[in-house]
């Protein structure tokens, strides 16, 4: 077994450990099978592997005990990340159902992290951007509403604000494309805020970088939605002159 300090320097889902983990688990011929296997799908050949293995920890509950072990990668941003592009490959791999342009829209969000996360730190310091007098929600237990867990399962609302009249309004951000998907999404969301904070009323904002025609259609008769498309602009600051 490797030693922690060791274990931490791994970049990807190690898959050394991975079979090891599985035949200790009681899952020694599924390993065996797993890496002798010759399958690839698209070039990918030990990304699909892991993607085997991930769904069948996924499966028997035994995921987040291999990242505790194994990966402590895994517990962080980079690592959900490669997590959801190995579990990807595996389900196109299976024949999976999704269309071209949610499998797409999949592959910019695995490799645009850090670019939503700046986005959404950037709109939830200046709210008055979306609209005016709109505040970040903070809850009665003193949590802010930036990536507010929702639920036991830590579904999280990208922003979570309070607008002129003291109605929450749940802000959805989309680096991509936002399709209609997004919306069964935010109607759970804007559920679960009413029954949390014994609210009649919650709004919902969905902004992306192109509000598709299916979006737009789906949220035709709900009054309570609002859609924005966002624009980026770039500043350079010269910051000195260096002589030629």
């Amino acid at each position: 077994m490797a030693e922690l300090n060791q274990i931490e320097e791994f970049e990807r889902f190690p898959l050394r450990y991975a079979y090891e983990f599985l035949s200790n688990k009681g899952f020694k011929e599924k390993a065996e099978e797993i890496k002798q296997s010759k399958d690839s799908y698209k070039s990918y050949t030990s990304t699909l592997k892991r993607g085997k293995i991930i769904a069948i920890l996924e499966n028997n509950n035994l995921l987040e005990d291999f990242i505790d072990k194994y990966w402590p990668l895994g517990k962080t941003e980079k690592g959900r990340s490669q997590i959801k592009s190995d579990k990807r490959i595996h389900e196109e791999f299976l024949g999976s159902d999704k269309t071209e342009e949610e499998i797409e829209e999949e592959r910019i969000e695995e490799t645009s992290f850090a670019y939503e996360n700046d986005l959404r730190d950037y709109l939830s310091s200046n709210l008055s951007i979306i609209e005016k007098n709109l505040k970040l929600c903070i809850d009665k237990d003193g949590k802010e509403g930036v990536e507010y867990s929702v639920d036991d399962a830590n579904k999280k609302i990208d922003i979570l604000a309070i607008d002129k009249n003291k109605v929450p309004v749940v802000i959805e951000l989309k680096v991509s494309r936002g399709y209609e998907r997004v919306i069964g999404q935010c109607l759970y969301y804007k559920n679960r805020i009413k029954q949390l904070f014994g609210t009649p009323k919650v709004r919902i904002i969905i902004i992306a970088r192109e509000i598709t025609s299916q979006l737009q259609i789906a949220t035709e008769d709900l009054h309570d939605v609002e859609l924005y498309e966002y624009k980026l602009s770039v500043k350079l600051e010269k910051i000195m002159n260096r002589g030629i």
